[in-house]
């Protein structure tokens, strides 16, 4: 009797073993498809502006190349397009605590939602007064000024353009990042 019980208990435990080894592949199996998927959903920085406006206030799946990441709070970075010129801030939030600095050139899957900060025709106004004042001063040296004034013309040609009164810069509120592998 001791032996057949014994038996059954080495039994009992190798199948535990054996039902415990499929499921952890099993999940295993199943987190590598969700990354697979999420990444494979994912739109670039370019994708996502395309889209802005329709997908404003919507879950959005990003992906791309950490550009910079803050050093001070760690949470927000950059994820920069193909050509590493366009970018699109991310905030921290959700599951995300914060941004390391040793995600820079890593390429990352973010999952959040896209909000929009506008800058009204009023705004831009002033900002070039400011600029214009700062540069007369000699307060900022003439390349700092030169780019703000770059950047406002290139505003103002988009509100134009897009027949608006206001300039949008799109972010995305973060809720989860994986790191593409």
């Amino acid at each position: 009797m001791k032996r057949s019980t014994f038996i059954f208990i080495i039994a009992c435990i190798a199948t535990l073993s054996i039902v415990g080894c499929k499921n952890t592949n099993k999940k295993t199996q199943q987190e590598n498809t969700t990354e697979i998927s999420l990444a494979s959903k994912a739109l670039d920085v370019n994708g996502l502006l395309n889209v802005a406006e329709e997908q404003l206030n919507d879950t959005v799946v990003l992906k791309g190349i950490v550009k910079h990441t803050c050093s001070h709070s760690g949470r927000r970075c950059f994820i920069a397009d193909s050509t590493g010129k366009l970018t699109i801030r991310v905030e921290a939030g959700g599951n995300i605590q914060s941004f390391n600095k040793e995600l820079v050139n890593s390429e990352i899957v973010v999952t959040g939602v896209l909000q929009e900060q506008r800058l009204s025709q009023e705004y831009i106004d002033n900002w070039e007064k400011e600029v214009a004042e700062e540069e007369a001063k000699g307060d900022k040296d003439a390349d700092h000024c030169d780019s703000e004034k770059n950047s406002i013309q290139q505003m103002r040609e988009w509100m134009k353009n897009h027949n608006k009164n206001f300039y949008s810069i799109y972010y995305v509120n973060g809720i989860d990042y994986e790191m593409v592998k």
